[in-house]
Parts: structure tokens; C-alpha cells; sequence
């Protein structure tokens, strides 16, 4: 048996997300290479794959699997080697329907939390848009976000207690429709009941955390800009339960959950 280990990249497209990496293992045993695919992220992921129907015929596929991080969904693709032009060079695109998203949908999550308001104290912002805003906030993975008209160079601040997953600070670039969605610069923090808390359009090199860093709430993470899909300066903060369905909150302090465009919110405490 030959077996080895490479670290590949494989291309997953999270809702919202620039195209991540995945590790991949490979192993050739009996005349067939075995491809596993590695959770790198400090957040599961739950991964569904199936074959293309040019393939299905030869090649075989483990469909499913939530991944913890460094956990391996082994045999994710199997290939016969008298089927491969070059065996060192396999792309999952070739073979595969592919979707990966962050989070275990199997976790239950606190609905009583109370957010802080994502902004430093004493500080006043005026609610660009609300839930369910009829610009940008009306499909699944938006529909509960909120949108604080922060200017170029404010401060965010964590809204919870929770660990850094992802960072994204590289992009100078903005305009007015979704062709620039993947280039808003942003900060993904994981909740110890799962959920993920996305803060997004900051300024370039406007991360003050790290992946891996464990940040207290009211913390400044980051820096407001004005990257990605906007019109205007501000911080579009949205929380996530798994498959990228966007969930209500209430920020502590607050009568409703629900804050109204237009009206200005002082965080005093």
C-alpha cells in the first residue's frame, strides 16, 4: 500500500465568503486513489458532495459528513487509477458537486442572548438598514442583519464573547452591486453555542484580532471602511446559525429586537 499526505487546495464557496481552502488527504491503495477532505477552520463545517453525472459510472463518493476542526471526511472521492490522465493533479470540479458551509446544523443556540451594541461606549450611530431591508436584506442569509452607519475609521467592538475564524483585510475595493460582495474586508467570530457573528466592510488592514484569538465582548476588534458591496460607509453586522441562515437577535438594553432605519443608538454602558 502506498499512502501520503498532501496539503492541496480545494475550493469551497461559503455564502458570502471568498472561495477557502481545504486540505486534502490522498492515498493509493488496490489500483484507486482515496481522497479525504481535512477541516483546517477553528469552526465545523458540514460538507455534501455528489457525483457528476459524467462520472457516477466509476467513481465513488462518501456524500456527507460535519467536520470538526482537523477532523477528515475520509474517502470523499474515489477514483480509479486507469481513469486518471495524471494522477498528482485531481480537481473536485471535474468529479464533484460540491457544498461546504460553516457550522454544525445539529447544535441548538441560545435565543435569550442579548448582544452588545457592536460600537464603543458612549458612541451614537444612526441604523442604515434593518431586518428584512428591502436594498439587501431580504433572502435567508441576510434577512437579519443590520447595517450601523459607522464612519471610515470608527471602531467595531465584539458584540459577544467568542473565537476568531476568519479574517479578511486585503481589499481596497468597493462598488454598488454584488459583483464586489467577495471583496468586503470582514472578521467571523464563533460563539460557544455556535453561532457566528459576521462583521463586515472594514478598512483595509483593519483587523486588530487574529484567526485563532479569543476576544471578550466590547473588545475593538476592527476598524469600519467601506469595502465590498456598499453605497455607503458602515458596518454590516449579521449573527448565523449553520447553512448560512441568518437568525434574530436583541442587543442588550433594547426594547425590540428589531432597531429602526433611520433612528440614531447610543451605547451607554
Amino acid at each position: 500500500m502506498k499512502q501520503f499526505i498532501l496539503v492541496i487546495s480545494v475550493l469551497l464557496f461559503f455564502q458570502f465568503v471568498n472561495a477557502q481552502k481545504l486540505q486534502r488527504s490522498k492515498q493509493v491503495q488496490n489500483d484507486s486513489i482515496y481522497l479525504g477532505l481535512i477541516n483546517p477552520f477553528m469552526v465545523p463545517i458540514e460538507i455534501k458532495l455528489s457525483a457528476l453525472d459524467s462520472v457516477k459510472s466509476y467513481v465513488k463518493v462518501n456524500p456527507y459528513g460535519i467536520l470538526k476542526e482537523g477532523d477528515t471526511l475520509k474517502q470523499a472521492l474515489v477514483i480509479p487509477l486507469n481513469k486518471l490522465q495524471d494522477s498528482s493533479k485531481i480537481d473536485f470540479k471535474n468529479y464533484l458537486n460540491f457544498s461546504a458551509k460553516f457550522g454544525n446544523p445539529n447544535e441548538t443556540y441560545d435565543t435569550d442572548f442579548e448582544y452588545e451594541l457592536p460600537f464603543q461606549k458612549g458612541k451614537k450611530y444612526k441604523i442604515i438598514q434593518s431586518f428584512g431591508g428591502k436594498f439587501s436584506h431580504n433572502k435567508p442569509h441576510s434577512r437579519y442583519a443590520i447595517d450601523i452607519g459607522l464612519a471610515i475609521g470608527d471602531t467595531i467592538t465584539a458584540a459577544r464573547k467568542g473565537k476568531v475564524y476568519f479574517v479578511k483585510e486585503d481589499s481596497k475595493e468597493h462598488c454598488r452591486t454584488r459583483k464586489c460582495i467577495d471583496m468586503a474586508n470582514k472578521i467571523y467570530i464563533l460563539h460557544e453555542d455556535g453561532t457566528m457573528a459576521h462583521y463586515v466592510h472594514l478598512d483595509f488592514e483593519g483587523a486588530l484580532v487574529d484567526v485563532g484569538d479569543t476576544v471578550e465582548a466590547n473588545q475593538p476588534i476592527g476598524i469600519s471602511g467601506m469595502t465590498g458591496f456598499t453605497t455607503i460607509p458602515h458596518l454590516h453586522f449579521v449573527l448565523y446559525k449553520s447553512r448560512s441562515i441568518s437568525i434574530p437577535f436583541k442587543f442588550r438594553g433594547m426594547k425590540y429586537s428589531k432597531l429602526k432605519p433611520g433612528r440614531y443608538y447610543k451605547r451607554k454602558n
